[in-house]
This record gives C-alpha cells, sequence and structure tokens, in this order.
C-alpha cells in the first residue's frame, strides 16, 4: 500500500519536472529581467527595522560607487552585472 503510493508519487514528481524544464525552454531559465539597481549584483537594498523585523526599503546603494538614479528602465550603468541564484542565495 505505501509502495503503490511512493509510486504514484515519484509518478507525479516525474510528470511535474518535465513540465518545469518545458516552462523553462519556452520562457528562458528565469525570462528577461530589466537591467535596473534591483537585479544588479553590486547593489545592496538598504532595511528598516519595523517592531522585531527588518522591511526593505525603496532605496539601497552600490558597491561599484555609481549613485542609483532614478531613470528608464532600458538605461544602465557600464558597472550592471546581473545577479546570480545559487545555493546559499535567496
Amino acid at each position: 500500500m505505501i509502495a503503490d503510493k511512493v509510486k504514484e508519487l515519484e509518478l507525479e514528481n516525474n510528470t511535474l519536472k518535465a513540465q518545469v524544464e518545458e516552462l523553462q525552454d519556452i520562457c528562458g531559465s528565469r525570462g528577461s529581467l530589466p537591467k535596473n539597481c534591483e537585479y544588479c549584483q553590486n547593489f545592496i537594498q538598504h532595511y528598516v527595522k519595523c517592531g522585531s523585523m527588518y522591511v526593505p526599503t525603496y532605496d539601497g546603494h552600490c558597491v561599484a560607487g555609481n549613485r542609483p538614479q532614478k531613470s528608464k528602465v532600458i538605461e544602465t550603468c557600464k558597472s550592471f552585472s546581473e545577479k546570480t541564484y545559487g545555493k546559499n542565495c535567496i
């Protein structure tokens, strides 16, 4: 009885993996993100303490030495480097 349930779950898991791969082929791994500060590896998000938790603000700073400016999405600085998400990243 348990073995049948395990087989059923494994089959469902394989089906879902195939669907995820198909969607990644269609859309790309993360899609195309705009090249603005929010998605840059050099951008450090600022937070404020609210009670017992920290909440992100709509501000931050650039570790490459550039000032984040309000600009059009298609305009980027020369230091833009897309964030990479790995094992220890959120």
